[in-house]
């Protein structure tokens, strides 16, 4: 009978653990610098997403994308209250009264909803 092949044993290396970073304790909240998180705009989105609602053709669409960059780059919201008065009552609106970002995305979202009044009666 042929003999087995001797298995070669390989000697261990011995690993030395890694060190670890020293743990850093949290600076006193005083030192703290604050978040850079945006603030939601709230009013803003839901005007959006309204807009969506209402949208028909390519041309809205490329309009409300266009609502959207500004929405996410412009610093301010519009209130409440403002945002209720142009969904409730869109002849009400002066445009004019809110920033020159948004004027035109006012006026759009007037259009749009003339537009589905008029669908809705013929």
């Amino acid at each position: 009978m042929p003999s087995k092949p001797k298995r070669v044993v390989k000697k261990k290396k011995k690993v030395t653990p890694k060190k670890k970073a020293p743990v850093k304790k949290a600076p006193p909240r005083s030192e703290t610098k604050p978040s850079k998180t945006k603030a939601k705009k709230v009013n803003l989105l839901k005007l959006y997403s309204e807009m969506n609602k209402l949208s028909h053709d390519a041309v809205d669409k490329e309009v409300i994308k266009r609502f959207k960059i500004i929405i996410d780059t412009i610093e301010e919201d519009i209130t409440k209250k403002s945002l209720l008065q142009i969904l409730r009552d869109p002849k009400s609106v002066i445009a004019s009264e809110f920033g020159d970002a948004l004027q035109p995305y006012i006026k759009h979202y007037l259009f749009l909803d003339k537009r589905d009044k008029r669908l809705k009666k013929g």
